[in-house]
């Protein structure tokens, strides 16, 4: 009997970051274009592609056993391809290493799998390191993988920041902007297969344009045509950068309709010594300046910032002094790391490194002082209207505290313009409603991360975000 002959089958893992997760959709993208079947189970695949993170120790170590169970597992007719960070910093020596990967792909040449993919198929165990000069390859086409109405937009590429804790600017180069061209022709095109949420992402999204000449105002103007765009309803910005955020961008934070007023600025730091240590811009008295006009020319905007804990040198008086901060700046959320000890950076040959176990109790400490912080802030919510988009129908655990609230364990599940997706918890209510769809709901109460309330037919005149 004949064996029956079939397409190439190829199967992903993605690791990491939203910018990983933007790789991958657009490696798959063009392996599909290609003519390759993406599979869920990398048994039925002819080709396996894990794209890694490298960004610290906890994530290299899961980007390595996810390696080394498929290196395992692998049939000799099948190919496996590592991709993103821990290729870019480890490169060849991979292969070394792990001798049953059949490629590698660093960050910056992800955009050519295909041709990977054909050389590793021929044996040739091809390593593709080098960096594009602009990050100008066609994104499209490109498969979503997220919820379907909401899509990550990269915008830029790299970092220029001397951060001494950060690996980053050596596994994706220089910061490198892309064109506004090559960002609104994949806006309009996302905009056009159902996007309603755009999430503009970089290494800092607010430096956007100024590599390309712009010395103000460049994620301003390129926020103000996207915000024309029609069938788009909101522009969500992750990761700026103190100093980088310029006054054009709050105006247009402010002003455009479909721009969420949320902030997020991860500022690692607030004493002065350690940011220097760290070499990061300012001091906590400016970055409370930062959020004060944030507050004053956005009302009701969202805040959410990042802090690394023991970073080498810091004394119970810097950790204090955060503790400090955080009561003053009264961030709605707060995400706290531990500082990683990263080979290749400059922190990693600091001396006065900070024990686990005290980086561990100073995590406690800091985080407490913000849980009160973001209770204080999801107070303020309750009883305001939010637009909500809706992401998925729940069924919870009877005994879930926001199944006791709501009376009903079958839920209905989104996010408002104050919740970015993957890390800020979500909206829950019981009246059934269409999956991408928005609808108004009344905040009634809140759990830790959460909050609940019901939908409602018309809005009032104050609303909440």
């Amino acid at each position: 009997m004949p064996t029956q002959t079939r397409g190439q089958r190829v199967s992903f893992v993605s690791l990491g970051c939203a910018k990983n997760l933007v790789d991958s959709e657009v490696m798959i993208g063009k392996l599909g274009a290609a003519g390759w079947e993406l599979v869920p189970d990398a048994n039925d695949a002819d080709a396996i592609v894990v794209n890694t993170c490298a960004f610290i120790d906890p994530a290299k170590a899961e980007s390595t056993d996810v390696i080394l169970e498929h290196a395992q597992r692998k049939r000799p007719d099948q190919q496996l391809i590592v991709a993103g960070c821990l290729s870019q910093r480890f490169g060849a020596e991979l292969q070394s290493l792990i001798p049953e990967i059949d490629g590698v792909v660093g960050t910056g040449a992800y955009a050519g799998i295909v041709e990977l993919l054909e050389d590793a198929k021929a044996g040739k165990k091809p390593v593709r390191l080098d960096f594009e000069a602009e990050p100008e390859h066609d994104f499209l086409p490109r498969l979503i993988t997220t919820p379907s109405a909401t899509a990550y937009l990269k915008i830029a590429e790299g970092c220029d920041h001397p951060c001494t804790f950060c690996i980053i600017p050596q596994l994706r180069g220089a910061f490198r902007s892309r064109s506004e061209e090559s960002i609104l022709m994949e806006a309009r095109a996302l905009a056009a297969g159902g996007t309603k949420e755009l999430i503009l992402i970089a290494q800092d999204t607010s430096m956007y344009g100024r590599d390309r000449g712009a010395r103000r105002g460049g994620l301003a103007r390129l926020l103000e045509q996207l915000d024309a765009i029609e069938s788009l309803e909101w522009i969500r910005l992750l990761y700026l950068y103190p100093a980088t955020v310029d006054s054009e961008l709050i105006d247009a934070m402010g002003s455009l309709e479909k721009v969420c007023t949320y902030m997020d600025m991860p500022l690692q730091h607030a004493h002065p010594d350690v940011l220097r240590a760290m070499r990061r811009p300012s001091n906590g008295d400016r970055y409370l300046e930062i959020i004060d006009e944030f507050r004053r020319r956005i009302p009701g905007v969202t805040m959410r910032s990042t802090f690394i804990v023991g970073f080498p040198g810091e004394t119970e008086e810097h950790v204090a002094y955060l503790e400090a901060f955080i009561e003053r700046a009264q961030l709605d959320r707060v995400g706290f790391f531990t500082y990683s000890r990263e080979d290749g950076t400059p922190g990693a040959d600091l001396p006065n490194q900070i024990p686990d176990r005290e980086k561990r109790r100073r995590l406690v400490r800091l985080r407490e002082a913000q849980r009160l912080a973001s209770e204080r802030a999801r107070a303020t919510r309750i009883g305001t209207t939010v637009r909500v988009l809706v992401e998925e129908r729940r069924k919870l655990r009877r005994t879930d505290p926001l199944a006791v609230a709501l009376q009903t364990n079958d839920v209905t599940v989104g996010r408002s313009m104050g919740e970015a997706p993957g890390v800020d918890g979500g909206i829950y209510f019981t009246e059934p409603a269409a999956i991408g769809s928005f609808v108004d709901v009344r905040l009634d109460g809140c759990g830790a991360f959460d909050f609940y309330g019901a939908v409602v037919a018309e809005r009032p005149v104050a609303v909440g975000v």
